[in-house]
């Protein structure tokens, strides 16, 4: 028995979307294990296990027929059980229905059958309007449609939410004190904090096929140590937890969820250190006798050597009776995907994860600080995912590369430009330290990574110059015009300054300056274009602030340099300022200024 003619006729329809090439054969479906392709040249046969898999067969034919190729035969099983993206909804950018259309057609192409949006606030919960207010929250009847879409393509969606930490955005507002603990963390043992949870998964519960869900509770540090403290004093916090848990399992049966979390708040009290991944860590059997039925998820986008990776998931097994690992894509350390971390952390953790063939597996895309990088330019990292679920802990990353041609439309070259925005291997957010940066204080970038930075940059600005005009290129190419600008700005800046160079000062003031803002300006142009293609409008004015911040900042030295320059000004301040090593971190108000919010 195959698939029935609509369904096939859908998926064909999807891939040749995506690839733009249309099989010029027949193709026979049918219902079976795994995947098989077998293609002659004249006509193909695909058994598979359900729709994902299926579309990843025809996804494979479109590949190989654009690589010129005359047969193909595929013999594959999943090697997790379940394996999907999760994507953060919650730093600023939502994605219109139709963008995650568009990403549940490429996951399926993959043939991956999970998918989490996760969504700190940005669900609607009725009784509760102050819940997403502002935010671009997705509608009951929002999710409910990219539900059923997602089920025709073969994917699961699974809500992803919080149900402790991460509620800084909705306990803001005044009518949620009496739920607060901590600025972002709910107020344990207190019967409103119930009433608003048993609110939120009823909600959610109408939006999903899914029983499975992901109820968060990580990162709560200071849980119990706010409001609750001076309620009703110190608490052991292992219980504190537990018993919280313990009451929001219960929610969940109530409406009949499968819950899972993120196990780090667990281990994190197991140390000494409070470290997450400390060897030392250990979990009581007494607490691990305690748990409800909860998956315990083990998340790590950090290491790059397997035996920790094994050694997690091993004491992650004393915890659970099926095993889920989440693994980063690295689209949050500023503007661009970090391809290159993204591989040298996630192969040992996919081959590991693919040898003990553990049973979800999870690519998370998060968007900290300020959601700056289009998760779509990271498409390719997500057939490292797909490749380990369907060949195992061998799998090729030629063929991940292969893929990530077709999947999204860039040649690996021009993929690989990407990286450029980054001084090094494992290196987290310099280019965007650069960006972000006032012009005149310190910023935190060594002079060595300054000149490795712009020749990398005039090279990515070659390579993309080469490309299609599409709104990820023309964004990327803005971007690479901006970073070298910006480095030649700080360079002439500094240097004129220190050697009382006015006539150079002058001509920064007169020409460098006047073109920076104009790279400002058109880089903004181009995100904006990129992020309105797939995003909801809420949460963009964020990124905006941040440029009219970055051209104003621009306009206001210039008038700085251009009195300095006629002697109305006796020095400049901020450059006569002593260089400091820079501990400060690397998000945008720490690099923007130093100042610190008060």
């Amino acid at each position: 028995m195959g698939f029935d003619a609509e369904t096939t006729a859908r998926l064909e329809e999807c891939v040749r979307n995506i690839t733009g090439a249309a099989l010029p054969f027949p193709v026979e479906t049918a219902f079976g294990s795994g995947l098989t392709v077998d293609w002659d040249g004249a006509a193909a046969f695909i058994q598979a296990e359900d729709r994902a898999a299926l579309c990843r067969g025809l996804f494979l034919l479109s590949c190989a027929v654009l690589e010129k190729k005359t047969a193909l035969h595929v013999k594959e099983r999943r090697h997790f059980a379940h394996c999907g993206a999760m994507l953060d909804m919650s730093r600023n950018r939502v994605m219109t229905v139709e963008g995650v259309k568009k990403w549940i057609d490429r996951q399926a192409a993959l043939g991956l059958n999970l998918l989490m949006l996760y969504t700190e606030d940005t669900y609607e919960i009725p009784d509760y309007p102050y819940f997403g207010y502002l935010r671009g929250r997705y509608s009951q009847a929002e999710l409910r449609e990219i539900d059923g879409y997602a089920e025709q393509m073969g994917i699961e969606l699974i809500p992803c939410v919080q149900t402790l930490g991460h509620f800084k955005q909705f306990l803001q507002w005044p009518s949620s004190a009496p739920l607060r603990d901590q600025p972002g963390i709910l107020l344990i043992d207190d019967e409103k904090t119930y009433a608003f949870l048993d609110a939120a998964l009823r909600s959610l519960a109408g939006c999903f096929r899914s029983r499975r869900i992901h109820i968060g509770m990580d990162e709560a540090h200071g849980v119990g140590l706010g409001n609750y403290l001076l309620r009703h004093g110190y608490v052991d916090r292992f219980e504190l937890l537990n018993r919280h848990l313990a009451r929001v399992a219960e929610l969940c049966e109530k409406y009949g969820f499968r819950p899972m979390m993120w196990s780090d708040m667990f281990f994190r009290l197991g140390s000494k250190t409070n470290s997450y991944y400390d060897p030392e860590s250990h979990v009581p059997d007494n607490v691990i006798s305690a748990l409800p039925n909860v998956e315990m998820v083990y998340w790590d986008y950090y290491h790059t050597d397997e035996a920790i990776y094994e050694h997690m998931l091993t004491e992650h097994r004393r915890m659970n009776r099926s095993t889920v690992f989440a693994g980063g894509v690295w689209t949050w350390s500023g503007f661009l995907p970090n391809r290159e971390r993204t591989l040298r952390t996630m192969l040992p953790a996919l081959r590991m994860s693919a040898r003990i063939e553990t049973d979800t597996v999870i690519a998370t895309f998060w968007g900290d600080d300020g959601a700056e990088t289009d998760c779509f330019m990271a498409l390719d990292r997500l057939a490292m995912f797909s490749e380990a679920c369907w060949e195992g802990e061998h799998f090729s990353l030629e063929a991940c590369e292969r893929q990530g041609r077709w999947l999204t439309g860039a040649a690996e070259e021009i993929r690989n430009a990407y990286d450029a925005f980054y001084a090094d291997d494992f290196e987290q957010s310099t280019g965007k330290m650069l960006i972000w940066c006032d012009p005149l204080y310190p910023c935190g970038v060594t002079e060595e990574q300054k000149d490795q930075l712009a020749q990398a940059a005039e090279g990515a600005i070659q390579t993309l110059k080469t490309a299609s005009h599409t709104l990820e290129m023309d964004y990327a190419l803005a971007l690479f015009e901006t970073l070298a600008g910006k480095i030649r700005l700080l360079r002439a800046i500094r240097r004129s300054y220190q050697q009382k160079d006015l006539e150079t000062l002058a001509e920064v003031r007169k020409r460098a300056i006047p073109a920076l803002i104009q790279s400002y300006d058109a880089l903004m142009a181009a995100h904006r274009a990129l992020w309105q293609s797939n995003s909801k409008r809420q949460g963009w004015e964020v990124l905006a602030l941040r440029y009219g911040g970055a051209v104003g900042r621009l306009k206001d030295i210039a008038e700085e340099i251009g009195r300095y320059v006629q002697g109305d000004l006796a020095c400049i301040p901020e450059l006569e300022e002593t260089e400091l090593p820079d501990g400060k971190g690397f998000t945008y108000d720490r690099v923007s200024t130093p100042s610190a919010k008060t």
